[in-house]
């Protein structure tokens, strides 16, 4: 290492940037001034986060957590390693719920660049790197503590402004209404926003990014339709589906595929394919197309009552209910096979998909930001030993 102690410093900087993260993460231990430069340099994590998706090499990962308190990612890329056990992390949780009762329940709202937003106890909220350990909590939006349930919610990042949004609905059980708030990292406070006009919304859990807005399907009315909230002007907006004629089909769940809203459908029950719609042209309804059928040669039991979807670039995941638990099942689009399954106890269960990535956010206050160096140290420690 003394050689590469004597090259100037932007030398080191540029060969580490093409490196991926796992192996920065072991590099921290090899000296001080790499340490500093990988875990400590913010403007470095964002030249390594470019070089990946330049080089097509950002790792991609499924985050899954459970009621059961297990919380554990697997590789989603191009690889037939769904679910092995030398493939699977497990993370302890670094968050702890507010109080005991047996509903604590930890909701992941989604990812980008790296950071995971995550809801714990319906009421407080947390940004975290699960890559390098950063953690940090989020200003109290004055939800009531075991009082309210989020009825939905979602994540997105502004370029043009360099900003992270995230939007929650929060229904109060004390109130009994729904509010909807809005927080920006740029401001760093909680904006209350009206919810979608109309008696007609039941939204989705889980809001799916795409062209700087967030997507929910609307169940509650006949017509297929989606839900959308523009994250820049923070409007909500409706946006029509392909009307099928009612062919027994539904659609059931957003996605991306090739850079567009996609959503997907089949037939409740013993499903067979699963057919995969884009909107070619964001917000025109007649640029709707089928973009493939996943015919299934083994076909699980495809209930919207007992399995939940997360639909990827190369994949779809299915998280079946079992006796035992769910059972995940990594459907590739291009093969038409499962690709691994894997087994986690518990009855509830949330999905996301999160790019491997250095990033973290620095504090508005010197002691949070000990606080958080200190958190990255142990965290590098941990993933050495």
């Amino acid at each position: 290492m003394a050689v590469a102690e004597d090259l100037p410093e932007d030398i080191i900087v540029n060969i580490l940037t093409w490196l991926p993260v796992k192996s920065l993460i072991r590099f921290t231990s090899v000296s001080k001034r790499l340490h500093s430069i990988i875990l400590s340099d913010p403007k470095f994590a964002q030249s390594q986060l470019k070089a990946a998706r330049q080089q097509k090499t950002l790792s991609r990962r499924l985050l899954v957590s459970t009621d059961a308190f297990q919380l554990e990612s697997l590789h989603l890329d191009h690889t037939p390693s769904f679910g092995e056990p030398s493939s699977v992390r497990k993370f302890s949780f670094p968050f702890q719920p507010q109080w005991s009762g047996m509903s604590s329940y930890f909701k992941l709202l989604g990812s980008c660049n790296g950071l995971v937003f995550v809801a714990v106890d319906e009421a407080l909220f947390y940004i975290w790197n699960p890559s390098i350990g950063f953690l940090k909590q989020l200003p109290d939006p004055g939800f009531s503590l075991n009082k309210n349930v989020l009825a939905y919610y979602g994540v997105g990042y502004l370029s043009a402004t360099d900003d992270y949004k995230v939007l929650v609905a929060s229904y109060s059980f004390r109130e009994g209404g729904l509010q909807v708030q809005v927080f920006s990292l740029t401001t760093h406070l909680w904006q209350r926003i009206e919810p979608p006009g109309g008696s007609d919304i039941e939204l989705d859990l889980q809001g799916t990014l795409s062209n700087d807005a967030l997507h929910w399907l609307n169940y509650s009315i006949d017509e297929d339709e989606i839900v959308s909230f523009d994250l820049a002007v923070q409007e909500f907006r409706r946006m029509r589906l392909p009307n099928f004629d009612r062919d027994g089909k539904s659609f059931s769940y957003l996605g991306v595929c090739g850079g567009c809203l996609c959503a997907s459908r089949y037939l409740d029950g013993a499903c067979d394919s699963i057919d995969f719609w884009v909107m070619k042209e964001y917000d025109v309804s007649d640029s709707w197309t089928m973009l493939f059928s996943l015919k299934l040669s083994h076909p699980p039991e495809l209930n919207s009552c007992s399995t939940e979807f997360l639909v990827v670039e190369s994949s779809t995941v299915a998280a079946n209910w079992t006796a035992e638990g769910f059972e995940l099942i990594r459907i590739d689009h291009k093969e038409d096979e499962k690709l691994g399954q894997y087994m986690l106890k518990g009855n509830q269960i949330c999905m996301i998909e999160y790019e491997e990535s250095l990033l973290w956010i620095s504090s508005y206050y010197l002691e949070q930001e000990k606080k958080q160096v200190k958190i990255l140290e142990t965290h590098q420690k941990a993933s050495q030993s």
